[in-house]
């Protein structure tokens, strides 16, 4: 209940994003009144852009908290429209070294050298 003893809803959830290392970072989200319903359409897997305000805390133990309040959301890309695709992208490194080990097995032709054939 709220200051004026009317009932309001309050969702709370989490949001799993990666750091600069690629290590997970676990986000506690808290989304109040008419936007507790914001994280009902969303699935695990799904890529969502959350805005918010953080607020963080500090415990007796001197550990700090933080927890988004959110405002608003978008929906980028739902799990399901991610299935269709390969599991693992080749990386550009990675195809580049594969163009390289293709391209020594291959019988090379020689080459006469000779100045009119540079100019």
């Amino acid at each position: 209940e709220n200051k004026n003893g009317e009932a309001f809803k309050v969702a709370n959830f989490s949001v799993v994003s990666k750091d600069d290392e690629g290590n997970k970072v676990y986000h506690n989200c808290s989304a109040y009144g008419e936007k507790s319903d914001i994280p009902k359409d969303f699935k695990q897997g799904d890529f969502v852009k959350l805005f918010g305000q953080i607020r963080t805390s500090i415990d007796d133990n001197g550990k700090e908290h933080s927890n988004i309040r959110i405002l608003s959301s978008k929906l980028l890309k739902a799990k399901e429209q991610m299935r269709g695709r390969d599991e693992k992208k080749e990386s550009v490194l990675g195809a580049i070294k594969k163009y390289q080990a293709e391209d020594k097995e291959k019988p090379k032709e020689k080459k006469e050298a000779s100045k009119e054939t540079e100019r």
